[in-house]
């Protein structure tokens, strides 16, 4: 699995839930590859690069994005020895739930 098919997975399952309350912008920035992820009245929708003003901006090179997604590596742990960047962990801590990351 890479980076983007389990962001557009996620993307399909929010469109599935119950995400009215959400409203948010997130960047995710995998060096090479970046995407951007809005989720707004009940509906979620990922695009290719940067788009508006991210609430939240994600870092991580692939393979590590990937290993926290599948649960192959701790986020936290990720995050104190720098594979994860977060910009807005307080954000973060609203939306990992909700995109599969805890």
């Amino acid at each position: 699995m890479t980076a983007k098919e389990y962001l557009q997975n996620t993307t399909a399952k929010l469109n599935e839930s119950g995400i009215e309350d959400v409203n948010t912008t997130l960047h995710f920035d995998f060096g090479s590859e970046t995407y951007t992820m809005h989720v707004a009245a009940g509906k979620a929708e990922l695009k290719d690069g940067f788009e508006g003003n991210a609430e939240c901006v994600i870092k991580a090179n692939e393979a590590d994005f990937v290993k926290i997604a599948t649960g192959d590596m701790n986020p936290m742990m990720a995050m104190m020895m720098g594979k994860l960047k977060i910009s807005n962990p307080g954000a973060m801590m609203k939306y990992a739930k909700m995109l599969g990351l805890m």
